[in-house]
């Protein structure tokens, strides 16, 4: 027997409405079912897209402040911060015990416009110099692939270098991790290189996004939309998800209470 009209449009009405309501529970259910997990000691989404704060999306308190003037940009997924390549902008977060780690992760997507025969720092924890240094990631002076160090018996004892070139001015998602015995370094969700290390040391010095340490001209010149550090060794599977789904998703956090963010991070994975 065929429907009347209105009877048509009252059945789409109410087919149009459970595909809202089974969105918005699929949605809530990203958000509610996951929780960031006790290895994350901080997260970075650079959602904010204004202001002069980087809050820390784990909980732990970890907010960045600019020194200088990073610029909010058009990221990858939602905004991110553009660095200017020398001093004149970063961003600085004061240590914690939490921050103290002897075991590590560091991710982060990255898009770094070019080379500019300086070391530019990323993501790093160290006052100056290799004397205080408990862990860091930089684009290579020569190489311009990651490189990545923590330190050792007091000094720069301890580095890795990856072999994807990553100063093309496109989007790569890097990641360093070091498990007190190995140091491994993952560039778009790939193992590229490992090398064993034994000793390495805590600092109290700030972590700094952008410049290797306080007032060095040694900055990067690209933009940052996502880290993550974390006390462990992620997997490499834990990586390629990061990477796949996006940290707002996996972590159970809102970037900044865009919807629209979300989505993107649902068609990512679709």
């Amino acid at each position: 027997m065929a429907m009347h009209t209105s009877d048509t449009k009252s059945f789409y009405s109410v087919l149009c409405l459970l595909i809202v309501l089974v969105f918005a529970v699929l949605i809530g259910g990203i958000r509610t079912d996951a929780a960031v997990d006790e290895n994350t000691v901080a997260v970075w989404l650079f959602e904010e897209g204004a202001g002069e704060v980087v809050k820390d999306a784990s909980g732990n308190g970890h907010d960045g402040k600019f020194e200088g003037s990073p610029k909010w940009v058009k990221g990858k997924f939602g905004t991110g911060l553009e660095f200017p390549g020398n001093d004149g902008g970063y961003v600085v977060v004061d240590s914690t015990k939490k921050l103290e780690l002897e075991e590590l992760s560091i991710e982060a997507w990255v898009k770094v416009e070019e080379a500019t025969g300086k070391w530019q720092g990323i993501v790093c924890k160290q006052q100056a110099g290799c004397g205080n240094r408990n862990y860091g990631i930089w684009v290579h002076v020569d190489q311009g692939v990651l490189h990545s160090e923590i330190g050792a018996n007091g000094a720069c004892g301890f580095s890795i270098d990856a072999t994807t070139q990553i100063t093309d001015d496109k989007w790569h998602h890097l990641a360093f991790t070091y498990d007190g015995k190995m140091g491994r370094a993952y560039v778009d969700g790939e193992l590229e290189i490992e090398a064993p290390n034994g000793t390495s040391f805590q600092s109290a010095d700030p972590i700094t996004i952008g410049v290797p340490n306080l007032n060095n001209a040694n900055g990067l010149k690209g933009i940052i939309e996502e880290i993550r550090i974390s006390n462990v060794a992620r997997t490499e599977d834990e990586i390629q998800e990061a990477m796949d789904v996006g940290l707002a998703a996996i972590l159970s956090v809102e970037p900044g209470g865009k919807l629209t963010t979300r989505w993107g991070y649902l068609k990512r994975v679709q």
